[in-house]
Formats: structure tokens, sequence, C-alpha cells
């Protein structure tokens, strides 16, 4: 393989493609990043065969080929280097790296026991409206559990319709759900489980200025994304999926809360931060307490002190109290930023429903202890 391109698109592909690459593996050769010199183009490539990722830059290929060079190594020579170009030759897997000022030689392993990136069959795919779906994935994914006996859980569900995408995220105790309006060219209704991982990956790569394509088959999702604007790289990813039955996630929100409560979300997010300065690791738990158009939170720790915050608030509803971890609220209210929250409560047992707007839910369930 010989090849010339500029650091920068070098660079900026890297700093995608190494998200993915592994520090740690029982499969040596996924720790190494694949440069592939094809036509007018240079593909970077990395996967840790869960997910996996292929970001096309333009370059002068002199020789066609490919090579695997250590990703750390790579990181370290692009950010050090200031040269505009980057010749790369190769010569029995040793990588020739020359610019400017200097010229370094790089081991890597044979590039045929890399795996295969799985290809895009364009003519099996279907295009999204990539409007609001970052944001989706920002608002739910969250929400998912980290805990692998709870399989079907570290993924997000996406429904898939011709008019709207639905995104849930649960790790059993909390849930988020949004639902975006936009038009897709899909035969029927299409419903998956995509990693929390691949889910990561596409929210770094995504832009609103994309075209946006994708593929699902029974193991693997396929994502194609085409820049509008010349200045972007061609970007295609995969996720395999999850195998598991997601819950019924439509049962489980209440629909007859009784007992209202109405704040910005900014002020909210604030009292919790200053309540929780007492909780610890062990023990996260907030009495929230409503009367009188007032919110109390109350934290106590034995081992730390006692905290009490009150704020101003709209509550529709009898004397109520409940508790929470207050880390499930934080962790939405950040998301979410400043607006007009509405949460609904039943009773000490059911969850508390945050309602954002028409289309996004976020459910929260209570502890059974009390302070």
């Amino acid at each position: 393989m010989k090849v010339v391109c500029k650091r920068n698109d070098l660079l900026d592909a890297f700093s995608m493609v190494n998200v993915v690459i592994p520090t740690r593996s029982t499969i040596p050769v996924l720790q190494n990043i694949n440069l592939t010199a094809e036509g007018s183009s240079l593909y970077i490539i990395g996967t840790d065969l869960e997910v996996g990722i292929k970001v096309e830059i333009k370059a002068e290929v002199k020789d066609k080929g490919s090579l695997l060079i250590p990703t750390m190594r790579l990181g370290a020579l692009l950010r050090e280097t200031v040269d505009e170009n980057i010749k790369i030759e190769t010569r029995n897997n040793i990588a020739n790296i020359i610019t400017k000022e200097g010229e370094y030689k790089l081991v890597g392993p044979d590039p045929v026991d890399y795996p295969e990136f799985p290809s895009f069959e364009a003519e099996k795919a279907f295009e999204m409206d990539p409007r609001g779906l970052k944001e989706m994935i920002h608002k739910t994914i969250f929400a998912t559990s980290s805990e692998i006996t709870r399989y079907a859980l570290t993924g997000l569900l996406m429904e898939i319709s011709k008019t709207e995408i639905k995104m849930v995220g649960s790790d059993g105790k909390r849930l988020a759900f949004i639902k975006h309006s936009s038009k897709q060219n899909v035969d029927q209704e299409k419903k998956v489980i995509v990693p929390s991982k691949g889910m990561m990956l596409l929210e770094r790569v995504l832009r609103e200025d994309h075209k946006l394509k994708i593929s699902i088959d029974d193991t693997l999702i396929k994502i194609c994304l085409t820049p509008q604007k010349e200045k972007h790289p061609e970007t295609i990813m995969f996720s395999r999926l999850v195998d598991g039955a997601f819950p019924d996630y439509e049962s489980i929100i209440p629909k007859d809360g009784n007992k209202i409560l109405e704040m910005q979300s900014e002020d909210l997010h604030s009292a919790l931060r200053r309540v929780t300065v007492v909780t610890t690791d062990k023990f996260k738990a907030t009495k929230f307490i409503m009367k009188d158009n007032k919110l109390s939170l109350l934290s106590k720790t034995q081992e730390v002190g006692e905290a009490k915050v009150e704020v101003a608030a709209k509550y529709k509803g009898e004397e109520f109290e409940i508790v929470f971890n207050p880390d499930f609220f934080i962790d939405a209210l950040r998301v979410l930023g400043e607006g007009n929250l509405k949460i609904e409560f039943k009773e000490r047992t059911s969850p508390a429903v945050f309602k954002w707007g028409n289309n996004y839910v976020y459910l929260v369930m209570p502890l059974t202890i009390d302070i």
C-alpha cells in the first residue's frame, strides 16, 4: 500500500474510530486500527466485534492495500505531528509513515487476521430523517441498564414506522420514552434493541446535515451517513442487536396520576444538587414533601448529617410524601435542560411520571424506605 493524505483528515477520522477500539481484548488484533486504500479513498476502520465504524477520507492512492497499526502508536504520532501531509507505505506488515520532518516504522499484525467489516447493502436500506435522532438518543440512553443479567435492558428499544420513531430506555427502576414525527420509507414497523454502545457511537457521529440510511437484519443494524457537504467524510457503522424481549413499556406508564407538581426544571435540579450533599454512595434517598404550593426535599444520612431544601412550586393534590433515589431525577434533569416540568404522582408505591412537552415521558420508581 502506498498513499498520501491530509494529516487533519486522518486525525479526525482516527478520533471517531478510536472510540470503538478496545484497550484490552482476548483478540489482540482488535487493538489495531485498519487502514485500507482503494480507488481515491483511504478507509479508517475499527471494531470490537459488537460495534464497528468505517470512515472514508480522500487520499492520493498510488498502490491499494491494507495495513494494521497499533492504535495507541498511531494516535500519539498523529497528535504530535504538525505536518500537513502524511505519506504511508507498507512492506511485510511494517508501516512506513513519512512526514516532512520525520519518518516512523510501526510493526503491526497481518491484515488477513482482521475481521471482515459487514458490507452496507444500499438496496435493502431505508432512509430516515436524522433531525431529532441525536436528541432522542441523548434523552433516553442514560436510563439503560449496565447489568448483564438484564440483557434486554442494556440497549435502547427502537420502534420505526412510516410516520414516527419511538425510543425507550429502561433499567427496571426508571424508564425514558421519546417519540419523534418523521417520514421513513419502511414497508412495515420495525422493532429492534440496539446496544447502548452502538447508540452512543451513533450519537457521537450523527450530524443533522447527514443523509441517513439504515439497514436491519436479524443480528445487525447497519447505518450509512452520507454528507450533504463535501467537508464531512462518509461514515458507515454497524452494531449487533440485543437478542431479548423488551418489557411492555406502554402498560408500565401510569395514566391517572392525581397529584401534579409543576415547576421550572432548573429550580428542581438546583434544589436536588444542594440536598444531596449529605447522601453517600451507599445510601441515596431523598424525601419529596408536597403541600401548599411548596416542595420540600429532605436527605438524611447518619454518618454525614441532614439537609432540607424548600422551593416554590405549583402543586395540585393532597399533602403527599414519597422517597426516591435523587440521582434518577438529576440524570433526567441534566439532559432535559431548562423549561417547565410537570410531574405526576399517584401513590407512595407508584412511579413519578415526568412529562416534558408532548413527546417525552420519564418515570422513576419510588424507594420503599422512609427517612
